[in-house]
C-alpha cells in the first residue's frame, strides 16, 4: 500500500495518523511547529465535559511518537505538491533544530543559560521565551530547538555557545542544517487547524489598553497550569480581580458561530473554580445565542453561575482614568444595560490558519467565503475537497469542536482506505 501524507499534527491530524497506521498504512505526519498536539495543548480543560485536556492529548501524542508506521516531521514545511490521486509527489523541507533528540533529556539547562529573551507566541505573547526553548512544560517531543532568527550565533555573535556549554550531554549541534527530501503518497489529509481572531481587532473593547481585558486565547493560557501564571487568575498587571467579571461574545469578525459562543461559556467554569466570589455577567448576541443554548450540555452553565444579558447591539466598553475599571454599556430588547468590572473576557472567532490559506492556493482548492477549504457541491462527504485524493479533517474545513474534529479525521481515513480498496492505488 502507498504512503499517506497528513499535514498538521493537532488532534485531527494525530487521530487520522493513528487510524491509518492501525490499518497498516505508512504515514508521514508533517507539523510546522516543534511539537505535536495543536491548539489543544494550550488548553487546561475541554468543554463541556471539563475533562483534563492534557490527560486526553498526552497519551495520543505518546502513541503517535512511538508508532513505527508514523514518520513525525516537526519543523516541517511543504515546498511543493505535484501529481494526482495515487501518485502525489511532495517535496518537504525540515528545519534544523540544532538539538539531537536522542542525546537530549529535556533538562532545561540550555535555555536557562541562554541570554536572549523574546516574546512567546505560544503564550499569546503574555510571557517571554529564550532563543532555544520548548513552548511549554509537558510539550512533546520534549526537545528544544534553536530559533535562528533570534539566536545570537546567527545574528552577529558567532562565538556564543552558552547553550552548548550548559549541555553535559553534548546534544546541541550548531552544524546541523536544514534538509530537503521527496516523498510519494497516494492521498493527502489536510488537518491544518485554525487561528483565533488577533487581539488587535478588539481595540474598541480596550484590549491592549486595560490590563483586565483578555481574548479567549489569552485567558485560556492564564488559567492553564502550565501557562505564564501557573494557573493563577490575575489581570495583566498582576492584580487579582475583586468585583465583576464580564464575558462578551465579540468575535471581531461579525460571524455567528455557536462553537465560539460555547467557548465563551467555558470561562464560567474557570471563574467559578478560581474566583468563586465574583459574579460573572455574560453578554450574548440575542440574534443567535438562544439557539446555541438549547443543548442541555451547554445551557446548564448559565443557570446559576451568571447573569445573562442578550444584547441587540454590540456592547461599548470604556475605561476609567487609571484604566483598571471597565464600564460596559449595551442595548437590549428592554432598553439598555450598564455594568462595571475589572475583568473582561472576549470570545473570539476561529479563523483559517496560515497553513489552510497556503494550501488552498498551492493545491488550487475551492475556498469558502470565510476562507476555509470549500467542500464541493453536492458534497460526497464532509471531508471531500475539489481535488480527488485530498481530504480535510478538523478546522481546515471550518470551525469544529474537538469531538467533530475526531469524527472528521476518522471519515477522512475511511475515504483513503475506501479508495485503496477500489484499486485506485
Amino acid at each position: 500500500m502507498a504512503d499517506v501524507l497528513v499535514i498538521g499534527a493537532g488532534v485531527a491530524g494525530m487521530k487520522a495518523s493513528l487510524l491509518l497506521a492501525s490499518a497498516g498504512r505508512q504515514v508521514h505526519l508533517v507539523e510546522s511547529s516543534s511539537v505535536i498536539g495543536g491548539r489543544l495543548i494550550r488548553c487546561e480543560d475541554i468543554f463541556p465535559t471539563m475533562e483534563c485536556a492534557t490527560c486526553m492529548v498526552s497519551p495520543m501524542q505518546q502513541e503517535v511518537l512511538r508508532n513505527d508506521l508514523i514518520n513525525v516531521i516537526t519543523l516541517g514545511e511543504i515546498l511543493s505538491i505535484e501529481g494526482s490521486i495515487g501518485d502525489f509527489r511532495v517535496r518537504i523541507r525540515k528545519q534544523a533544530s540544532c538539538v539531537d533528540p536522542v542525546a537530549c533529556i529535556g533538562c532545561a539547562e540550555c535555555w536557562n543559560a541562554c541570554q536572549v529573551e523574546i516574546s512567546n507566541s505560544f503564550e499569546e505573547n503574555l510571557s517571554s521565551r529564550k532563543a532555544i526553548s520548548v513552548p511549554c512544560a509537558g510539550a512533546l517531543p520534549n526537545v528544544p530547538w534553536i530559533d535562528r532568527e533570534h539566536c545570537l550565533r546567527w545574528n552577529g555573535d558567532e562565538n556564543c555557545s552558552l547553550c552548548a556549554d550548559a549541555c553535559v550531554f553534548a546534544a546541541v549541534d550548531y552544524s546541523e542544517v536544514d534538509s530537503e527530501f521527496d516523498i510519494t503518497v497516494s492521498d493527502l489529509i489536510l488537518s491544518t487547524g485554525y487561528q483565533p481572531s488577533p487581539g488587535e481587532v478588539f481595540e474598541k473593547f480596550q484590549w491592549g489598553i486595560s490590563p483586565g481585558v483578555f481574548t479567549a486565547s489569552e485567558f485560556e493560557r492564564y488559567y492553564s497550569s502550565n501557562g505564564p501564571t501557573s494557573g493563577e487568575l490575575v489581570t495583566k498587571n498582576g492584580l487579582k480581580p475583586a468585583s465583576t467579571a464580564i464575558i462578551v461574545h465579540a468575535d471581531g469578525t461579525g460571524s455567528h458561530s455557536n462553537i465560539n459562543t460555547m467557548y465563551s461559556l467555558k470561562f464560567l467554569h474557570y471563574l467559578h473554580e478560581k474566583l468563586p466570589d465574583i459574579r460573572p455577567v455574560v453578554f450574548l448576541d440575542a440574534s443567535y445565542s438562544p439557539l446555541a443554548l438549547e443543548d442541555r450540555n451547554h445551557s446548564k452553565w448559565l443557570t446559576a453561575e451568571a447573569d445573562v444579558i442578550l444584547y441587540t447591539q454590540m456592547p461599548r466598553v470604556q475605561t476609567t482614568g487609571d484604566n483598571k475599571t471597565l464600564s460596559i454599556t449595551c442595548s437590549t430588547a428592554d432598553g439598555s444595560f450598564q455594568a462595571e468590572a475589572d475583568l473582561l473576557l472576549l470570545g473570539t472567532s476561529m479563523l483559517p490558519s496560515e497553513g489552510t490559506s497556503r494550501f488552498i492556493e498551492l493545491l488550487g482548492l475551492q475556498c469558502s467565503d470565510e476562507g476555509f477549504i470549500q467542500k464541493p457541491e453536492p458534497a460526497f462527504s464532509s471531508v471531500s475537497t475539489s481535488v480527488p485524493g485530498i481530504f480535510t479533517a478538523g478546522c481546515a474545513g471550518g470551525p469544529q469542536d474537538i469531538a467533530s474534529s475526531v469524527i472528521e479525521a476518522a471519515a477522512a481515513v475511511g475515504r483513503v482506505l475506501a479508495d485503496a480498496n477500489r484499486g485506485g492505488k
